[in-house]
């Protein structure tokens, strides 16, 4: 069980730190929650375009395929944020 903890504190840690990149590369864009929607839709994209052949590897395609919809979705919003409480 300790190794199933360890496993998702890592994943989350991951999450974080890429949430955190791209937070800090569209900083500088002059429509950075346009270009976050632009880039989580092209990401989605090629995510569903992945072979799924069996009802498992859908099952995971489709699984990836939420979970950077959300992540990006996550971003998007921190972005909007961001820009609201500057004005």
């Amino acid at each position: 069980m300790d190794d199933i903890a360890d496993l998702q504190a890592q994943l989350v840690a991951l999450r974080i730190a890429v949430e955190g990149a791209w937070l800090s590369l569209l900083s500088n864009d002059p429509d950075p929650v346009a270009t976050a929607g632009q880039l989580k839709q092209a990401n989605v994209s090629s995510v569903d375009q992945l072979d799924a052949s069996t009802a498992n590897a859908k099952a995971l395609r489709d699984a990836v395929a939420a979970h950077t919809a959300h992540l990006w979705g996550s971003i998007e919003w921190q972005l909007k944020h961001a820009a609201d409480n500057k004005q």
